[in-house]
């Protein structure tokens, strides 16, 4: 059974993830209700909440798609350091372009793309 929180697998008819506490609960892959561990059908549709779920192709180009939402608010919540980290990288390649150090710039570049 996968964590609906940070993703792990954990054995069937656990109750908490093994790795970040959080509730496991089943939820109905055909109307979306949430259900307690360990139901066979769903009491809402009736679905069967044994049969493994049709895994879906990744949308690379939506990231809420397939990013976890922990992760998501993660982010979210650090975006002005992230965004200020950005700003002060950017200051630094002007200053290199400006002293006409183009090699030392490039060097930085292939730094930060190895982070």
């Amino acid at each position: 059974m996968k964590c609906p929180k940070c993703q792990a697998e954990n054995r069937e008819g656990a109750k908490f993830c093994d790795e970040c506490g959080g509730k496991l609960e089943l939820v109905c892959s055909e109307c979306g209700k949430t259900n307690r561990v360990g139901a066979k059908y769903c009491d809402d549709c009736g679905h069967d909440l044994r049969k493994p779920d049709e895994t879906k192709p990744l949308d690379f180009t939506q990231p809420q798609s397939y990013t976890p939402k922990h992760l998501a608010d993660k982010i979210f919540a650090n975006r002005s350091a992230i965004e200020r980290s950005l700003e002060n990288v950017k200051k630094a390649e002007r200053m290199f372009r400006d002293m006409g150090m183009d090699y030392w710039l490039v060097k930085a570049q292939e730094a930060l793309a190895k982070l």
